[in-house]
């Protein structure tokens, strides 16, 4: 299979109020000081794949703070990706928000949670469809290997990086 990302949009992500990364498929380096969004775009490119950040976690900060870092409430924080897979085009987007229900006989809405919507090619998908879609085009374990340098050394159990090394390279005889 052949991947290619075209282009990533962040929206409220992390503190990225609206960046566009466009390497239009080719070959990519993102360099910068500490604290510039390096980080910050494989979290939003892995969130989108996995619904986790670039160390594999599930819940991670994804809310856009003020100057005071207190969280702004309201926002829509939105990663929208355009690939390139074996010549084909796919958008997948994720929009992920607070729900805010106003109840009967009050004034005021109250928050009552997080919604995440998942798009494929700007159509609502049910997230179980959503994963198996993301699925269909990367395998989250071989992703994480090739994407993250650090992740075979320092995430994959000593067993399980045996069993590659083993599996790439021949057991001895």
């Amino acid at each position: 299979m052949n991947l290619r990302l075209i282009s990533l949009r962040l929206r409220n992500f992390k503190g990225q109020r609206d960046f566009l990364f466009e390497p239009n498929g080719k070959n990519a380096s993102v360099f910068g000081d500490n604290g510039t969004g390096k980080t910050t775009l494989m979290d939003a490119f892995s969130w989108l794949l996995f619904d986790k950040d670039s160390t594999g976690k599930k819940d991670f900060a994804i809310k856009t703070l003020d100057e005071n870092n207190n969280v702004m409430h309201g926002l829509e924080h939105e990663v929208e990706g355009l690939l390139e897979v074996d010549g084909k085009r796919i958008k997948l987007r994720k929009v992920y928000y607070e729900k805010w229900t106003k109840k009967r006989g009050s004034t005021q809405k109250e928050f009552t949670g997080h919604t995440t919507d998942y798009f494929i090619d700007d159509v609502p998908m049910k997230k179980g469809e959503y994963d198996d879609e993301v699925a269909k085009i990367a395998d989250e374990e071989i992703f994480k290997l090739l994407t993250n340098p650090t992740y075979f050394n320092e995430q994959v159990d000593w067993k399980k990086r045996r069993e590659l090394l083993l599996e790439v390279c021949g057991d001895l005889t």
